[in-house]
């Protein structure tokens, strides 16, 4: 028997505003993100990392006065109210997902998808304390197994995003053979339930999102950057917005050591792009799809070359800097191997 998702006031889920609160000060202020007026819509890059991207002028043209609730494709989770009976309907979460990743997404897409809308309320405030620099959160119990939250990302896209899920996996290309368990449910769900396409979603909810993250390219290379015949590599060092890259240990895990090169030339890790600072030191810093298009890599020849300089990727195993520098074929500090690393 099909359920009748016809969209009224018990299919709309409404979400608060959530502020800021500073943990050491307490001091409470709108998130970034927002527009003139601190409103914002719920967003993700193609790596599904949340994001908040300012109310779109079409949005604003629907609303009669400045305190209606307006149009989101995507909330941040934890904080709702929907029908009891609607939440059912739609089958709650995903049991298969684990520990905390990926529910706020999977929800928001059924949503939409599924008949209903998401609204946020801008009258309807919620403060919150965020984590203080350097807490990690607790490690998930010995049960749950590895990478649980790129595990969850991964069974939402292969659910609900049809073939935008390339675009997760060319930002993600670590979880491409990442074992994510049984979906048949969920799919055989989302079709007897006749829920619209990603696609759909993408082009009358989610439309502006694109403008604010771009597609990404296809990946021409990705893995570990590794000094080659030496047992460093390149490491963000969890910088970004600047900071210098380093050399560091190989550890295989991914994270800061996990690059990427695509078709547009750009060295990358998540939304971060590498490119020359001062002193020909490599600084990794955002970027969007047409910035830093400024590096070939040269799997042949174990090279690195930077565009606009027409110089090396070159290394300082003693001191663990990266910066570029005049090419030269007999430096082994500017022989490179792009290793992949597979998510487990």
């Amino acid at each position: 028997m099909l359920l009748s998702f016809s969209v009224g006031f018990r299919t709309v889920c409404t979400v608060p505003l959530i502020d800021y609160i500073d943990g050491n000060e307490y001091s409470m202020e709108p998130q970034q993100g927002g527009d003139e007026d601190g409103l914002a819509r719920g967003a993700w890059d193609w790596s599904l990392l949340w994001k908040r991207v300012p109310l779109s002028q079409k949005e604003k043209a629907k609303r009669r006065y400045t305190t209606e609730p307006y149009r989101s494709p995507a909330m941040a989770g934890g904080l709702f109210a929907i029908e009891r009976d609607f939440f059912f309907e739609l089958g709650l979460y995903d049991p298969g997902l684990q520990i905390w990743g990926g529910e706020n997404f999977e929800i928001s897409y059924k949503i939409w998808q599924c008949g209903g809308q998401l609204l946020f309320v801008p009258c309807s405030r919620v403060g919150h304390i965020y984590r203080l620099q350097g807490w990690q959160g607790n490690p998930p119990p010995a049960h749950v197994g590895s990478s649980p939250t790129l595990k969850n990302y991964v069974r939402v896209v292969e659910v609900w995003w049809d073939d935008y899920k390339d675009y997760f996996y060319a930002s993600r290309p670590e979880t491409l053979t990442l074992a994510y368990g049984d979906i048949s449910e969920l799919k055989r769900f989302r079709e007897e339930h006749r829920c619209k396409s990603f696609q759909w979603f993408m082009e009358e909810i989610a439309y502006d999102i694109p403008l604010h993250y771009p597609l990404p390219p296809k990946n021409v290379e990705w893995g570990e950057i590794r000094g080659f015949d030496t047992s460093y590599c390149i490491d963000s060092m969890g910088h970004t917005n600047g900071g210098n890259v380093e050399m560091g240990p190989c550890h295989r895990m991914g994270g800061n050591q996990l690059f990427r090169i695509n078709e547009a030339n750009q060295l990358m890790q998540y939304d971060q792009c590498l490119t020359q600072g001062e002193n020909s030191a490599v600084i990794i810093t955002h970027c969007e799809r047409n910035q830093h298009t400024e590096w070939k890599y040269f799997k042949d020849l174990h090279r690195f070359t930077h565009v606009p300089t027409g110089k090396c990727l070159d290394r300082s195993d003693l001191l663990h800097k990266v910066f570029i520098s005049d090419c030269d074929n007999n430096k082994t500090t500017q022989k490179w191997e792009m290793n992949n690393i597979v998510a487990v």
